[in-house]
């Protein structure tokens, strides 16, 4: 989701976002990656960790369906 903690014009709508995703049990992973200029963070259910590398390995599998300039990575 979009990160609530990048400063922009609808940060209240981007806590107010996550505050549902915490109540509907989901947990910030405090995982961020950055594309076109939004920074995203990656949220989860269940146990276990997410880290960045599990991050890449995901969009590393994913690339195989994009077109290289689809997602530009800042």
């Amino acid at each position: 989701m979009e990160s609530p903690t990048q400063v922009c014009k609808n940060s209240n709508l981007r806590k107010r976002r996550q505050q549902f995703y915490l109540r509907n049990g989901f947990r910030d992973t405090n995982v961020y990656r950055t594309y076109n200029g939004i920074t995203m963070t990656i949220m989860m259910m269940g146990e276990g960790m997410f880290t960045m590398k599990d991050w890449d390995d995901i969009i590393h599998e994913l690339q195989q369906f994009w077109w290289p300039d689809d997602i530009k990575e800042i």
